[in-house]
């Protein structure tokens, strides 16, 4: 596979000490790894819901977050139109979890599908044959 779409649960755990195998699989595969704009909304919603008592935390994160948007500009891929409508037709394969979650996942697959993307994972139980794209699991 050339190319990866970052599964966002995956994508969030780099900012966490816990990541040290993600990381080097990161690391050694860091030309062909893509991040859905889809991910920097959940990532960002996730820091706004910090609590105050977490600023630190929370400026922390924000600088996480602002360093990925710098190193990857032209690895993000936006959720347009054509994502957006395969999105919609990939729904109905997703029956398992909350709706918002199958909802972005959706976008993700859709984003991988569209552009040509394996997708990385920790949740290959989600995804499956549906996808139509390599699921590599870390």
């Amino acid at each position: 596979m050339g190319a990866w779409l970052v599964d966002t649960p995956l994508f969030k755990m780099l900012a966490t000490s816990k990541a040290k195998r993600l990381l080097g699989w990161c690391e050694a595969n860091d030309p062909s790894l893509y991040i859905s704009a889809a991910s920097l909304t959940h990532v960002a919603l996730a820091i706004s819901k910090l609590p105050m008592s977490q600023s630190q935390r929370a400026s922390a994160q924000h600088n996480w977050l602002n360093e990925i948007i710098t190193r990857f500009p032209d690895r993000i891929h936006p959720i347009d139109a054509m994502i957006a409508t395969r999105a919609g037709e990939l729904l109905p394969y997703l029956t398992s979890s909350l709706p918002l979650h199958r909802f972005h996942d959706a976008l993700l697959v859709a984003t991988a599908q569209i552009h040509g993307h394996g997708l990385v994972t920790r949740r290959a139980d989600t995804f499956g044959q549906w996808t139509k794209v390599p699921i590599a699991t870390v």
